[in-house]
């Protein structure tokens, strides 16, 4: 299936999912706040329901939730463990060098870098902050390669550990192709960038920004989560042989 299919075939299934059933609909909006209902959502969209699956059986589809939660954190832990590396040894510096009482907003620019200078400490710290971070943002991406398909072979296969699988999520990327692979996901990240990017317009309408914002992300995360959660499945799908005339051997869905 061509990028231009996947994307295609994405839209239409959130587009149906949601269009004209504005109770399904609603529904949806409310499980984004009792989270591990849209996870659990999440989870039978990528065992390749289609039509978008009815919002039924709702113990466990709670239960699907909370375990794609517990797949989604695990990926996630050498990130935070990254992030909070990062930040500690700036914050201890801060309350170590007494930053945490001084009023930078009363001083000038010659004072603030007089107190810099006579800190070197907190420049060494916020330098560290920043290559740690980047190491961090390294990671995601390599983490992104794996969860990507990771979750959705957990949601195939009713076994967190099988979205550790990583021979077999290796391999399967390979079925794939990983210029295929590495495109796919750049252009889902792409999407997910503007995607946020736009929603955050509302946000600088004077006085009522923020729950404007709100108020639309909850309305429009829905068929974004259908869009993407689709995506994610015609990607998982794109190894697996497609239908060939009669006579033909069938070819790996690849393009």
């Amino acid at each position: 299936m061509s990028f231009g299919r996947m994307l295609d075939d994405s839209f239409s299934y959130a587009k149906e999912g949601v269009w004209g059933k504005w109770k399904h609909w609603l529904l949806l909006m409310v499980s984004l706040i009792i989270f591990p209902l849209i996870l659990g959502y999440i989870v039978r969209i990528f065992r390749g329901e289609k039509p978008a699956p009815r919002l039924e059986r709702w113990g466990g589809m709670f239960i699907d939730g909370l375990k794609l939660l517990a797949v989604s954190l695990i990926y996630a832990l050498p990130v935070i463990l990254l992030v909070v590396a990062a930040f500690m040894p700036l914050l201890s510096t801060f309350v170590s060098s007494g930053a945490l009482s001084v009023d930078f907003a009363a001083m000038s620019e010659a004072q603030m870098d007089q107190w810099m200078t006579s800190h070197p400490q907190i420049l060494s710290a916020i330098g560290t902050m920043f290559i740690v971070l980047l190491v961090a943002v390294i990671v995601t991406i390599i983490i992104s390669i794996f969860s990507f398909i990771g979750t959705v072979r957990f949601a195939r296969t009713g076994k967190i550990g099988e979205g550790f699988n990583f021979p077999e999520i290796l391999a399967q990327i390979g079925r794939i192709g990983w210029l295929t692979y590495i495109a796919v996901l750049i252009i889902i990240g792409v999407i997910d960038v503007v995607f946020w990017l736009l929603l955050h317009v509302f946000s600088f309408i004077p006085v009522v920004g923020e729950y404007v914002f709100l108020i639309v992300a909850i309305m429009v995360y829905p068929p974004f989560v259908l869009f993407v959660s689709r995506y994610a499945v015609l990607v998982y799908e794109c190894d697996e042989p497609v239908s060939a005339p009669a006579g033909q051997p069938p070819t790996p869905g690849t393009s």
